[in-house]
């Protein structure tokens, strides 16, 4: 999720983009700190960036959901099992 514009962006790996691209890229980055994803301009994603991929075991609040899509201004997250409850 870019938190600049709070909306979420198609990542790729470095190795689908074009080879001329590589060496413009390779030099970004070897003089920043990123993650080895790229966003859709093929500028290298920071590492502070929250990052989710489709079929991810995400837990909210003590339950477990499912990246089961990711849009540019939204994500659903499918519930998965039955939440374990501690006792009061």
């Amino acid at each position: 999720m870019n938190p600049e514009t709070n909306r979420f962006e198609k990542l790729t790996p470095e190795m689908e983009n074009q080879q001329s691209q590589m060496k413009d890229l390779l030099c970004k980055l070897q003089n920043s700190s990123v993650t080895g994803l790229l966003r859709p301009d093929g500028s290298p994603v920071p590492k502070t960036w929250t990052v989710f991929s489709l079929g991810e075991l995400v837990e909210i609040k003590g339950y477990t959901f499912r990246v089961a899509y990711i849009g540019e201004t939204s994500i659903l997250f499918e519930p998965i099992g039955i939440p374990i409850l501690e006792p009061k």
